[in-house]
């Protein structure tokens, strides 16, 4: 049992200890228990010193009694947005670790943050929290509070030298892309969703796109789309359409970043992927624009499943058939184009008429 959330603000200290350790004497009825309870609480910067941007935290070291409860932390005293902090999650526990102290064990929380902006100076923090015991199914706590010792937080400025001047804002470390076309074997104006896939540790920025270089001007490119988003990973998708047999390899895909283990900038790159075209034959397709298929579309295909599905290779009644598919076919919707649906089953990935 091991709960806690953080206040963003000074709480009053006047009746706050500023010794090391907390003794309580803790009682039940009329009977009173003098079993004495201690708490030691420190701070440190992780790591000690970040760049702009970089996620990091700040780590609580709680040394206390093995036997101990810790409850309802709150933290006062951090930086706040004036300053460039960005809290990005909550107070989380990390693995604990062995204390000096016979008979203690070291609790460790973390507040994972980000700073916008540089800074530098002391910072003294305020806990407090209930610490106490669970013995034969009844519980003994009390409120503990401390003005923690000062330590540094240390954020600099990202360098300047060696920066892109299309920085992208990525920082962190154990960046990769890969991308993937689909379907992989078409014929000339047949639609080409382009998948990238970004997977990092770090902090990617929101609305910022890969770089896409070198495409053919055989393909008609639409922009890219970010599709999906995580902690770690994000993923965008751009629709290609090749239009003649030459268009047979897609484009280069890069991000560039700040490595905060190398301590310098890098580029990550996905190599062309290669287009096999089963026939010279032109699609026969309609140049109109490309829309991404909203939930409820998707919802409502996924409710159609009771139906028969014909797939084909392209959205046009001339294009090959793919797949005779019964009813119950599980599916989702891709995308949608021209009064037609990009369709995905286990089986296969094609084109229907959209209902």
């Amino acid at each position: 049992m091991f709960r806690s959330r953080i206040l963003l603000m000074l709480f009053a200290c006047g009746a706050l200890s500023a010794a090391g350790q907390f003794h309580f004497f803790t009682g039940m009825g009329g009977m009173q228990r003098a079993e004495q309870l201690s708490v030691s609480v420190k701070a440190r910067f992780d790591p000690a010193t970040a760049v702009v941007g970089q996620p990091c935290a700040i780590v609580l070291e709680m040394d206390v009694d093995r036997k101990a409860v810790i409850n309802d932390v709150q933290v006062g005293g951090l930086p706040d947005a004036k300053d460039g902090l960005v809290i990005y999650g909550e107070m989380e526990n990390i693995a604990d670790a062995a204390s000096s102290t016979s008979g203690h064990v070291v609790k460790r929380m973390r507040i994972p943050a980000r700073f916008l902006k540089p800074i530098r100076g002391n910072v003294s923090l305020v806990v407090q929290g209930m610490v106490g015991t669970v013995q034969g199914g009844s519980s003994f706590f009390r409120n503990f509070g401390q003005r923690l010792p000062p330590f540094v937080l240390n954020v600099i400025p990202l360098p300047e030298n060696g920066k892109p001047e299309d920085f992208s804002g990525a920082v962190g470390s154990r960046f990769s892309i890969t991308q993937r076309l689909d379907p992989d074997h078409v014929r000339p104006g047949d639609l080409v969703t382009a998948t990238y896939t970004l997977n990092f540790d770090g902090y990617f920025p929101s609305n910022v796109f890969p770089k896409v270089e070198g495409l053919s001007k055989d393909f008609k490119a639409y922009e890219p789309k970010e599709d999906s988003r995580t902690e770690r990973s994000v993923k965008w998708t751009q629709i290609l359409v090749p239009g003649t047999p030459d268009a047979t390899n897609s484009a280069t895909v890069s991000v560039n970043f700040y490595d905060t283990l190398a301590k310098r900038y890098d580029v990550v790159r996905a190599n062309p992927q290669r287009l096999v075209f089963v026939s010279n034959e032109a699609a026969s397709t309609e140049n109109t624009s490309v829309t991404v298929t909203d939930s409820a579309e998707q919802t409502e295909n996924a409710n159609a499943s009771e139906r028969p599905l014909t797939l084909r290779l392209a959205p046009s009644e001339s294009s090959p058939v793919i797949a005779e598919l019964p009813a119950g076919t599980p599916r989702s919707v891709l995308t949608t184009w021209n009064g037609w649906s990009r369709i995905e089953t286990p089986r296969a990935i094609g084109w229907s008429p959209s209902r």
